[in-house]
């Protein structure tokens, strides 16, 4: 096994194993950089070997050399599987805290607490900070380089109950991107992003998250999404192309000629819907049949009719792809892994890591071997990890900083912060404050009174 270089960048004379170090639960391999005169020092390297005396591979059940145990990060407490393991956890719906108790019994066995070391941290934050630290590396050979050709967007809200005032807050939305490559029927979920809003700014900060111009967009009515689309990628016919879900249309369109009694088998207005959304022939033999029924069929053709015209006429210029389906399912994951403790997310960060993770485990792109491969060779290109702090100011007039994921709701102010209204200062304070700034600063104050209590005392022993 070829020895380490030294990562101080020394020109050494030469690198030789030098014992072991034990803190940290586990005996890893330490090594002496000598240099030309005669002085050293010891490391562990950026990806540090445990110690292999002994032992046998899980996989191949050869011996290990001395040095060629499991790697573990720089100053890791847990090897590079078992942090593989548990951001894989988390992308299949596991919990921080049930991830990290998945880890240590992994790596401490059910009673592990006379080798475990003193500074293990035994809550979920470990994995919450697993996830900050090393979910960009695993991330970023599944990373989509920009939008594909047709593109499917829609989008989830989070919401939260008051159980004191019976008011529903959101806390906050995933907005979700099904692709389409060209010449593909088969698309992948393409991008996932969590934002305290679904508005039209934040479709269009959401779309600007890759490069490049899709033939056609996909949407289910959403005003949001499509006012997104617009300010990105432009407006009538210099934009991208916007079609409606035809899926929703028709259920829509079904709705109204049910509600207008249009139920009967063989109806010659469900026999024309059917065809309405294919072509403009379809669509005006619909609208011809719908103006002769009235009621609620012609309202409902007479609402579409403009738009119905333009989409079917340009349909068969645009790729095949009619409806938003495909995105529903990988919401419906998103919800499965996030819905039970939707309250607990209010890092905006760390919450989109999360989501890529769970992009790519719902694409099947990758495995727990895949994330442990990738982060060893991450840890490897970058011999000591930077501790960086982030700028986090607070958003201009509101009370929460820049990477929330709550969008700020008012709160009722706590008990010791409440005001008073301000007192109405009556004729004779008026014309007694020229005489006395003592009154006229009272009568400005605004701040309720307070209670005097009076020290009671002390209480008569029994018997006295």
């Amino acid at each position: 096994m070829d020895l380490p270089v030294c990562p101080r960048g020394h020109e050494s004379l030469k690198v030789v194993r030098d014992g072991a170090q034990k803190r940290g639960g586990r005996e890893r391999q330490r090594y002496r950089c000598v240099l030309p005169d005669g002085s050293y020092h010891r490391f562990v390297g950026s990806v540090s070997h445990t110690r292999g005396g002994g032992k046998h591979c899980d996989e191949c059940d050869q011996a290990l050399p001395v040095d060629g145990g499991p790697v573990a990060p720089w100053r890791g407490r847990y090897l590079v599987k078992e942090v593989a393991a548990a951001l894989w956890a988390v992308a299949g719906g596991a919990s921080y805290t049930d991830a990290a108790l998945r880890v240590r019994r992994r790596a401490w066995g059910d009673d592990g607490a006379d080798r475990r070391a003193e500074t293990t941290v035994v809550s979920g934050q470990t994995v919450a900070d697993w996830l900050d630290r090393y979910g960009p590396a695993v991330a970023a050979p599944h990373a989509e380089e920009s939008w594909p050709e047709t593109v499917v967007l829609d989008s989830t809200r989070f919401l939260y109950r008051d159980s004191f005032t019976g008011r529903q807050h959101q806390l906050f939305s995933v907005l979700a991107a099904w692709g389409y490559p060209a010449g593909s029927s088969r698309g992948r979920l393409w991008l996932l992003r969590a934002y305290p809003l679904q508005d039209a700014p934040t479709w269009q900060q959401f779309l600007a998250e890759l490069p490049g111009r899709p033939q056609l967009v996909v949407i289910d009515r959403d005003y949001g999404a499509i006012g997104g689309v617009q300010r990105r990628w432009g407006y009538g016919a210099r934009g991208v192309p916007i079609h409606l879900c035809e899926h929703h249309l028709y259920e829509n369109g079904k709705a109204a000629l049910v509600k207008g009694g249009h139920t009967a088998f063989g109806d010659p207005l469900q026999a024309a819907l059917a065809k309405a959304l294919q072509s403009p022939e379809g669509w005006d033999a619909f609208h011809t049949l719908a103006s002769e029924a009235g009621g609620e069929p012609q309202k409902w053709a007479d609402y579409w009719n403009k738009r119905m015209r333009v989409q079917t006429k340009r349909r068969a210029s645009i790729p095949e792809h009619y409806a938003n389906g495909a995105v529903e399912a990988p919401l419906e994951e998103v919800k499965r892994v996030l819905a039970q403790r939707r309250w607990t997310f209010r890092n905006a960060a760390r919450m989109n890591q999360l989501l890529e993770l769970v992009r790519i485990r719902y694409n099947h792109a990758a495995n727990e071997g895949d994330f442990a491969a990738a982060l060893r060779s991450q840890l490897n290109e970058a011999p000591r990890p930077a501790r960086a702090v982030a700028a986090d100011p607070r958003l201009p007039g509101r009370r929460v900083s820049a990477s929330s994921l709550r969008a700020w709701m008012p709160q009722q102010p706590a008990r010791h912060q409440r005001w008073a209204p301000a007192a109405k200062m009556t004729a004779g304070a008026s014309t007694n404050s020229s005489s006395s700034g003592r009154t006229a600063s009272a009568a400005k104050t605004t701040r309720a009174p307070r209670r005097r209590v009076t020290p009671r005392g002390p209480s008569p022993r029994p018997g006295a």
